[in-house]
């Protein structure tokens, strides 16, 4: 009688690789993919799709301190260069000829604006008007029409469809000169129905309007020549009280240089933290080279520009604001910003993981049998060795 043994496990697994010669083949080629897919592809992966961001002073920028500021009645948007718009409205040129030159009205008011050249850079334009009625219907009064201060908002938006103003991308200044009709006289009353002398408005962040009538010779001969100095002298009141000025002296001047560059430096400080705190709420925000450079340049002025103010040197100061506030508004509007905007990460993995996962499953579970190769290979080893 003959004994029949059972051969080992480790016998059959080694009779078993020995059958199969390519299994090792197989097993460098799962390796492969796996050094391929994850060793290498994912890092490259998330580098070549990750957002680029340049370094930036994050911690001085939320470390910005900002004053309590509120809207004021009066006062011109911030910029650097204006656009000051002379309109004359002439709304019935065939019965009444205005004798007044555009460009004669720009050369009165260039000594003035070249006191404020400091501030800002202007160029003054100048436009005819005709056949254009007020928005607002006036009062009848015994010998002439009245318009009160509060309908100012109902003359201003028919005039704006006629301005060319919202065509510049620099804040506009509008001074306007309205000629009323011989035959209604136009006079102006607050809102103590008192008739104005200067028979002019004011708008805030907006301009002036000057109703200018005519006198009766005037009317009767149909031609009509204003005093141009009366009507520059008008326009420069009202700019002054926009510009918060009392005059051109030099101490206006100094104080009018001192409030703009605390202005500026105000509204750079706001930009500043503003963009800190969005940049750190929105990860998918592109941070260019181009843009933290600007950002660079506008806190190294921002510091600076603080700087001349405790040293009460206004020039450099207002110099250095100047800088700061464009350099920070460059950044804050750069186009790049919103670049990948609308392709936040949870999208990135929504697009991605289809395409990697159905690769990656078959590796994975390779991966698994490869170790449980390396397992029974090791205990047959140590059982040989035994």
């Amino acid at each position: 009688m003959s004994l029949i043994t059972e051969p080992k496990k480790s016998d059959t697994k080694k009779t078993s690789d020995e059958d199969d010669p390519e299994c090792v083949w197989r097993i460098y080629s799962v390796l492969s993919y796996f050094i391929v897919l994850v060793i290498i592809g994912l890092p490259i992966w998330w580098y070549t799709t990750r957002v680029y961001r340049a370094s930036l002073p994050l911690d001085e920028m939320f470390d910005i301190t900002l004053k309590n500021t509120t809207d004021k009645e009066y006062g011109i948007p911030l910029s650097l260069e204006y656009d000051v718009l002379i309109s004359i409205v002439n709304p019935e040129p065939s019965s009444l000829k205005i004798d007044l030159k555009g460009q004669d009205m720009e050369d009165y008011l260039q000594p003035f604006l070249s006191k404020l050249s400091p501030i800002a850079d202007f160029t003054v334009k100048s436009q005819w008007l005709y056949h254009v009625e007020l928005g607002a219907v006036p009062r009848k009064m015994y010998d002439h029409f009245a318009i009160m201060e509060e309908q100012l908002p109902h003359i201003i938006s028919p005039l704006e469809k006629k301005l060319w103003s919202h065509l510049s991308p620099r804040p506009c200044l509008n001074l306007v000169l309205y000629f009323p009709q011989c035959r209604a006289p136009l006079h102006i009353y607050n809102m103590k129905n008192e008739r104005l002398i200067t028979n002019a408005m004011l708008s805030p962040r907006w301009g002036g309007i000057y109703i200018l009538n005519s006198d009766k010779p005037s009317c009767e001969a149909k031609v009509f020549k204003p005093d141009i100095e009366e009507i520059v002298n008008t326009f420069i009141a009202q700019l002054q009280i926009l510009f918060k000025i009392k005059g051109t002296s030099k101490d206006d001047v100094y104080e009018l240089k001192l409030r703009k560059t605390q202005d500026m430096l105000e509204s750079t400080k706001r930009t500043l933290k503003s963009l800190a705190q969005l940049l750190s709420e929105i990860n998918s925000i592109v941070i260019s080279d181009d843009v933290a450079q600007k950002i660079n340049v506008a806190v190294e002025n921002k510091d600076l520009t603080e700087k001349y103010l405790n040293e009460d040197n206004i020039d450099l100061a207002l110099k250095h604001a100047k800088i700061a506030f464009e350099k920070s508004e460059e950044a804050f509007s750069d186009p790049s910003l919103l670049a990948l905007l609308y392709f936040p990460d949870d999208q990135k993995y929504a697009v991605y993981i289809p395409l990697f996962l159905p690769v990656m499953i078959p590796v994975l579970m390779s991966l698994i049998t490869i170790r449980k190769w390396f397992f029974n290979r090791g205990i047959d080893v140590k059982v040989k060795s035994e």
